[in-house]
């Protein structure tokens, strides 16, 4: 199960609902881009992988704004720093 939070350029963070593949993450994200137009361009995505709503997820990937995997920023370390092991 994966999820996502866009980051706007203006702070404001955007969720999305848990999905079963980045494939449907990143179709709803472009079906829902439209939306996204009041709070400002979306700088950075930030995929979580596993169950929300136990506090279980782990980052999987950090994405630029056309959902481009950037791996410039390992996940792996950012998980160790916040406890995600």
């Amino acid at each position: 199960m994966y999820s996502y939070n866009a980051i706007c350029e203006d702070g404001t963070v955007l969720l999305s609902p848990t999905l079963k593949t980045i494939k449907a993450l990143r179709a709803r994200y472009f079906r829902n881009r439209e939306m996204f137009k009041d709070q400002g361009p979306v700088t950075e995505i930030v995929v979580f992988k596993g169950s929300v709503s136990s506090r279980r997820d782990r980052i999987h990937g950090y994405y630029t704004s056309e959902f481009k995997l950037d791996r410039s920023k390992p996940a792996d370390i950012h998980n160790i720093f916040y406890g995600r092991v």
